[in-house]
């Protein structure tokens, strides 16, 4: 996705504010305060893609506050931990409906996970999802029908493009279905030691994701999304064999719709931001399922 003047601004907000929550003290603190926003001067010059700034910027914090790793390595295995405790509730909740309707209300639990995102500047993630609150909100793309259409015949390779670490275990009921359907699922999670709360590999393996997908696997990568010049040569594999692939979440929205992959993309997400609203055409917090096709024109793209 391109550069808006509002993205500059939330980075600057989110990564800010991981400095001040370290509790570095008052001179470390400013110093690399100053250092990174020197930082970020430099990355939004070089007007590259904005999720591969975001990512650059983010290395470049790691690099100077080792501490942010293991900040947001708590924060990961806690959002896991609070949503393996409720993830029965919404099962027992599917087991009432069939087929379709099971599939669309499984993809609304993927697709409210999405607000677990700490990196949204003006966003708070809520500390539990509620199913009721989940089950009376609204979509503003629903495609899901024709995604359903698309899985249900079976054996497709699936390509699953987790997002953050809670998200994850709410992605299990949708991705138990399309395995129900007959179809492989391939896990894809970020390297360690990641980007901010992002499912990482061994957090995957922590939530016991490696047991419900048939292969679990990371880009290689530590990026905010899946950098094509940047991913392993196994994840490049396993794209190249899926035949639709599953990106969970803003950041892999922002750079997929921009390019082509040669396949089916399937986009589930909550727009958090008002320039992420606007450039796919729906309302600020309302739900997202895409079917695209790669004919899809969105107002930043030139491309699809």
């Amino acid at each position: 996705m391109k550069i808006y003047p509002e993205c500059i601004k939330c980075i600057i907000d989110v990564r800010l504010n991981e400095i001040l929550s370290l509790k570095l003290g008052h001179n470390r603190s400013i110093k690399h305060m100053l250092d990174l926003l020197n930082v970020i001067r430099e990355e939004f010059i070089k007007n590259e893609e904005l999720t591969i700034i975001a990512t650059k910027i983010f290395k470049e914090l790691q690099y100077m506050v080792p501490e942010i790793k293991e900040y947001y390595a708590n924060i990961r295995k806690r959002s896991i931990d609070e949503a393996l405790r409720s993830i029965d509730t919404f099962r027992n909740v599917l087991e009432k409906y069939n087929d379709y309707k099971r599939f669309r209300i499984a993809t609304m639990i993927s697709i409210a996970g999405n607000l677990l995102d700490t990196g949204v500047s003006g966003h708070r993630p809520p500390d539990i999802l509620d199913i009721n609150q989940i089950l009376s909100s609204r979509f503003s793309i629903d495609h899901t029908k024709e995604i359903y259409d698309f899985v249900r015949k079976g054996k497709l390779n699936i390509l699953w493009l987790f997002d953050n670490a809670g998200e994850a275990i709410y992605d299990i009921l949708l991705i138990e279905i399309l395995r129900e359907l007959g179809n492989n699922v391939i896990g894809v999670v970020k390297d360690d030691p990641g980007f901010q709360n992002d499912i990482t590999l061994s957090d995957a393996y922590y939530a016991g994701l490696d047991k419900l997908v048939n292969n679990l696997i990371s880009t290689g990568y530590s990026g905010s999304s899946i950098h094509l010049e940047y991913v392993s040569e196994e994840f490049m594999y396993e794209l190249t064999r899926s035949d639709i692939v599953f990106a969970k979440g803003m950041a892999h929205f922002e750079y997929l719709h921009t390019i082509r992959i040669g396949k089916p993309k399937v986009f589930l997400l909550i727009p958090k931001c008002n320039v992420l609203a606007r450039v796919i055409g729906v309302e600020k917090g309302s739900f997202v399922a895409i079917l695209d096709r790669e004919n899809r024109l969105y107002k930043d793209s030139t491309i699809n």
